[in-house]
């Protein structure tokens, strides 16, 4: 996990995948469904979404 200038603690999109048990791609797909457009935040060129997603998360990919 990584931590934005806030203290907030973030997970890639491959980090959530690890998080839930799916792939990368499944993520991606649930948050667009999630109209997730952006990342949450944004640190050395990889975008980051906050942990407190993994619930909505998993609803999404059920």
């Amino acid at each position: 996990m990584v931590k934005d200038v806030s203290g907030r603690e973030g997970l890639s999109a491959g980090g959530l995948a690890k998080e839930l048990g799916v792939t990368p791609a499944e993520v991606k797909k649930a948050l667009a469904a999630m109209k997730v457009i952006e990342a949450d935040f944004v640190k050395a060129g990889c975008g980051y979404y906050y942990a407190d997603r993994v619930p909505e998360l998993r609803k999404a990919l059920r």
